[in-house]
């Protein structure tokens, strides 16, 4: 029996050291790029932290790129996740939102687009819903991930001043009723306010500043528009990239 015990706390010491170890990254021929992060979720004027989420980005040889990341709100207890996919012109090809909140599943939403149409097929406590409504080609689904909804800034022409209209497709925040997961169509404004160098936890990054509605400043950085910081004043929020890891 002794020798049983340690040989099974031996066999857990090494699955705690491999669980441990940092993965080795491979080529992978479905993948051009790739980055990793977390947002922590703050109160602005206090620092608390309120919630967290992490992101995964990969870019493909097609130049299409999938975002797939999860949010943990503690206020509300709200848990989403997301998995997103655009194409090399940043028209929406298929987005999957799963939404928990107040310890309640809300419902499932697919989104594809196809013939001039964006096509939602939900999933909910009530039962399936579905919606078929007309969109342009150039269209920005909104599930309520930072990594998602900041994409929203990539179809923003940065020669052009002033507010611009970007046609958007979102869900409602909080999931209440029972077609909160049949999104609307809507347009927001985006404004872009010029190049900034922003210093956040994960580091000083050379980003664009966009404000949104004139409501919300956010600060992307590279070619994906990755989120460095994303403030909402009037409501005392203010979102930081707090670990940023890429690769080729």
């Amino acid at each position: 029996m002794r020798r049983a015990a340690h040989s099974l706390a031996l066999g857990f010491g090494l699955l705690a050291s491999f669980a441990q170890a940092e993965p080795t990254p491979t080529p992978n021929a479905n993948v051009t790029r790739w980055a990793t992060g977390t947002i922590a979720y703050r109160v602005k004027s206090t620092g608390a932290v309120n919630g967290y989420e992490t992101w995964r980005l990969s870019v493909h040889p097609d130049g299409s790129r999938t975002m797939a990341a999860t949010v943990q709100y503690s206020p509300r207890d709200i848990q989403r996740h997301v998995i997103h996919r655009i194409d090399a012109q940043l028209r929406p090809l298929d987005t999957y939102a799963l939404y928990w909140i107040d310890g309640q599943w809300r419902g499932t939403a697919l989104v594809t687009r196809g013939n001039g149409e964006l096509n939602v097929s939900a999933n909910t406590p009530e039962g399936p819903l579905s919606q078929n409504l007309k969109a342009p080609e150039h269209i920005t689904i909104v599930p309520h991930v930072l990594a998602v909804d900041s994409w929203r800034a990539l179809m923003v022409d940065k020669t052009k001043p002033g507010p611009q209209a970007i046609a958007s497709y979102g869900f409602d925040a909080t999931a209440q009723g029972v077609t909160s997961l049949l999104g609307k169509a809507m347009n927001y404004r985006l404004t872009y306010n010029g190049p900034e160098q922003v210093t956040v936890p994960a580091g000083t990054f050379a980003s664009d500043h966009f404000r949104i509605e004139d409501t919300v400043d956010i600060y992307v950085t590279s070619q994906d528009a990755i989120v460095v910081k994303f403030v909402y004043a009037a409501i005392d929020r203010e979102h930081l990239l707090i670990d940023y890891t890429k690769g080729p």
